[in-house]
């Protein structure tokens, strides 16, 4: 059977420079074409019209166009699928992802939809592609719920909320996601041979912003939720990655690659002896103390670590957030890091609930004060099934009608009585300004040096510290002599010879 895979990611490519491999329809593709059948893609980097999407998915000549989306990129999904209802009938839609599984309730009752994959997808969609094909009954296959035919405008409409499955304890079974799928070669050459990696699924945090509790909560008693591949497992992955493409940078994207500290070292062991790609990983503040482990990253070549900050007030972080780690042990997880040669990156947040704009600039100022390789920030989102989103609907703050359909916008959805959105745009506008004064200070500390007492000079106007650096800049230039011509020629020479 044929199957068309979308990927929405209006706004992604934009951001990032170039399109992400997507490991969900990875596995998905891998297991439906390890089984027989086979997978197209459509990867949806602009905001789609119905002429446009309904050609696109005509010429990939599917019996089933499936769907992932997260909260953000749903409303796309929902409409490409309610356009392939009204104009090609014939074809079964599927949708999947997190947004399906924490609010599989919203997704099944939109008209355009005909199943919704609660959890992990690649045995349901492999069962139900197949029961289609043999002309079975596909009502009762676990984790899927379903609008029968009859719900497609006939008589008799039912509903069917299938119970999940067990999950995969056995990561190992599934084939290597299909890289293919997403024109890897082309990713590649886009942001410089960095290849996205996960050696594991799930998370135990409770971080009240976060989908894992809500994904925790809905494969409850359906075996562990945090799992990972053997290590010789993501070896064999990583071998025939360097065997076919020009891998420069590993990234795992684990929530925590650090989790299981014998993996962990087992890995750095392992991966030391076979590999010199340098990697970058996600973990927490808490999952870098141990002195032995961070020795054991830097021996394997790991690059950096990506931690999550999210805020400079503690009493914000640990009340709100539920992240339970203190400003000092930040500082001591960066000096241990910076022991060992590893760069750092912080993940933020601003508009948190309780959040005042003096927190915001407390977040700013422990950054400047940690100088991480990099950082990334954004506006806080009450996501479904997330406890900040109950807290966000009982304090009344979401202003109805308000969506985002980009993680990254500056703006909020949410009424707050102790932030104001001229107070939010402004926090966000600093934290830019944090980001090019990081950038400068890599790029070319004598220009940082200057701007920083530019900067205090000017009370810690940012942007007027930027402007009086180019005007001295100008200055600069209109006060070096004019090189004659022969000194002109003769530097040019040199240079070309000691090229």
């Amino acid at each position: 059977m044929r199957i068309c895979l979308v990927y929405p990611d209006v706004g992604g490519v934009e951001h990032y420079g170039a399109r992400k491999f997507y490991h969900g329809l990875g596995y998905l593709s891998s297991v439906l074409k390890r089984a027989g059948h086979s997978t197209s893609l459509l990867y949806l980097q602009a905001e789609p019209t119905k002429a446009a999407f309904l050609q696109e998915v005509q010429a990939q000549t599917a019996q089933v166009v499936a769907f992932t989306a997260t909260t953000h990129q749903f409303p796309y999904a929902a409409t490409c699928a309610l356009w392939i209802r009204e104009a090609l009938p014939g074809i079964r839609t599927v949708l999947g992802g997190t947004h399906a599984t924490l609010v599989p309730e919203q997704a099944v009752t939109h008209g355009g939809i005909d199943v919704v994959c609660v959890g992990e997808g690649e045995y349901p969609l492999l069962e139900y592609v197949g029961a289609l094909e043999a002309g079975l009954d596909v009502t009762g296959i676990r984790n899927l719920w379903l609008r029968t035919d009859e719900q497609r405008g006939l008589p008799g409409a039912r509903l069917v909320r299938n119970p999940q499955r067990p999950l995969i304890q056995n990561l190992d079974e599934l084939p290597h996601a299909d890289r293919e799928l997403f024109d890897l070669a082309q990713i590649l050459s886009k942001n410089d041979g960095w290849v996205d990696m996960m050696a594991g699924r799930g998370c135990p945090y409770g971080c009240s912003y976060c989908c894992n509790p809500g994904l925790r909560e809905r494969s409850k008693g359906l075996g562990r939720y945090v799992r990972f591949r053997s290590v010789e497992n993501v070896l064999d992955e990583i071998r025939l990655l360097a065997e076919h493409y020009p891998v420069k940078t590993l990234n795992f994207q684990d929530d925590v690659f650090t989790l299981d500290r014998e993996w962990t070292l087992a890995f750095c062991q392992a991966y030391a002896a076979e590999f010199k790609f340098p990697f970058w990983i996600n973990t927490r503040v808490e999952r870098i103390h141990d002195e032995d482990m961070v020795v054991a990253l830097a021996g394997a070549n790991c690059q950096g670590v990506r931690v999550g900050v999210e805020s400079g007030n503690e009493e914000l972080r640990a009340n709100i957030l539920k992240r339970r780690m203190s400003n000092d042990e930040i500082r001591d997880a960066f000096r241990l890091a910076g022991k060992h040669g590893l760069k750092v990156y912080t993940c933020n947040m601003l508009g948190i609930p309780g959040e005042t704009a003096a927190m915001i600039e407390e977040t700013i100022s422990l950054n400047r004060e940690l100088q991480p390789a990099d950082l990334q920030f954004s506006v806080f989102y009450p996501y479904p099934m997330t406890e900040l989103h109950d807290t966000c609907v009982r304090e009344g703050y979401i202003v109805e009608g308000q969506s985002l359909a980009s993680y990254y916008e500056r703006k909020s959805v949410l009424r707050l009585p102790t932030l104001t959105h001229e107070e939010l745009e402004q926090g966000y506008d600093h934290f830019q300004d944090l980001k090019l004064e990081l950038r400068m200070r890599r790029e070319n500390p004598a220009r940082h040096r200057v701007y920083q007492l530019l900067r205090w000079l000017l009370r810690g106007d940012a942007a007027k510290a930027r402007s009086a650096l180019r005007k001295l800049g100008m200055l600069r230039r209109a006060l070096l002599p004019v090189p004659k011509a022969h000194e002109t020629d003769r530097d040019s020479g040199a240079k070309a010879v000691g090229a």
